[in-house]
């Protein structure tokens, strides 16, 4: 394997089709913070890059066994054989110590304490994800914490749009990894006897038909409906101010996530070719509602709707070969 190839498959190992992403967490928490310095955000954007290094590939490190179990994902580094446990394990120790210099050399002590956080967070679902029901809520937990910590680099004294984000971070996790990820997951949630909260309730694979309770339908339709009027209430009441023509926006993106939602929960045969395309869609339209209420402390955050949709792209071009459906999601 020569080092392109080498590159790739790390890049494989660290999910990189979501990395210019969740790489944006600190940075918007900062931006939300009035935070205009280039330098800063972009070391906000390099930490919360390791973040998602560190975070994804030790997920794969820990779930090589179940993952070895669906035929949807034998291309993951781990399972394939490309990248060995040894490997990865220096890999990922390495991002962590990368991402704990760099925080504390620019940031300080009491910054990396909530840096660290986070990330013991992060650690706790990736090893308990499958084992312990409920684990959503922990990476939420951690998400939010990334969130507040790109705010804290500016002040500790934090403004309504910063309370605010913190809540839709944490309903954004919950909607990608509870809802999309437990309907993604079915087939080798299944076959391992996982603890997902999605399992539990029964979402399953019978005979190649993704069968989704009613139980777990109303709870996707709750947290989706909990973050469209979170993101929405605070414009129409005041506490946030962006232009209307992006209000009108902002109603029309939770329309369409609505609807993607409901094709989720509908969508019949077990495809997760199909099923992963839903979700790019699920998460990117979920994302847009963020740089949109960032217009009220930024205006050229509106940009940031481009941001993560171009490094999925560009990443899935040069990785797998493909626009929107990468082969490790």
């Amino acid at each position: 394997m020569n080092v392109v190839e080498a590159l790739i498959e790390y890049a494989k190992l660290s999910s990189a089709h979501f990395a210019v992403l969740t790489a944006t967490i600190p940075l918007t928490g900062a931006i939300a913070m009035g935070e205009k310095d280039i330098g800063s955000l972009t070391i906000l954007f390099i930490i919360g890059f390791l973040v998602h290094i560190y975070g994804f590939a030790f997920n794969h490190y820990n779930d090589i066994e179940i993952d070895g179990l669906s035929k949807g994902i034998q291309s993951r580094p781990l399972v394939s054989g490309s990248i060995t446990k040894k490997q990865a394990s220096f890999f990922i120790l390495l991002i962590l110590i990368c991402g704990f210099f760099i925080t504390y050399y620019f940031f300080g002590l009491l910054l990396l304490l909530i840096y660290f956080l986070g990330i013991f967070l992060a650690s706790l679902y990736d090893i308990f994800s499958k084992r312990i029901a409920g684990m959503d809520f922990i990476l939420a937990a951690s998400v939010t914490t990334g969130f507040i910590f790109g705010a804290s680099t500016v002040s500790f004294d934090y403004n309504n749009l910063v309370y605010i984000l913190s809540i839709l971070a944490f309903l954004q996790t919950i909607n990608l990894n509870l809802i999309a990820g437990g309907i993604k997951d079915a087939d080798h949630d299944q076959l391992f006897q996982s603890k997902h909260i999605a399992a539990q309730l029964g979402v399953k694979v019978e005979d190649s038909s993704l069968v989704i309770p009613n139980t777990f339908s109303y709870i996707a339709y709750f947290f989706s409906s909990i973050f469209a009027i979170l993101a929405i209430g605070p414009v129409l009441l005041g506490l946030i101010n962006i232009h209307m023509i992006l209000l009108l926006l902002l109603i029309g993106i939770n329309g369409i996530f609505f609807a993607i939602t409901y094709k989720l929960l509908h969508v019949g045969q077990f495809d997760r070719q199909h099923i992963r395309f839903l979700i790019i869609l699920h998460y990117s339209l979920n994302w847009m509602n963020v740089p949109i209420l960032l217009t009220s402390e930024a205006p050229l955050a509106i940009f940031l709707i481009l941001y993560p949709l171009i490094g999925l792209i560009v990443t899935n071009i040069i990785i797998h070969n493909t626009i929107l459906r990468p082969q490790v999601l």
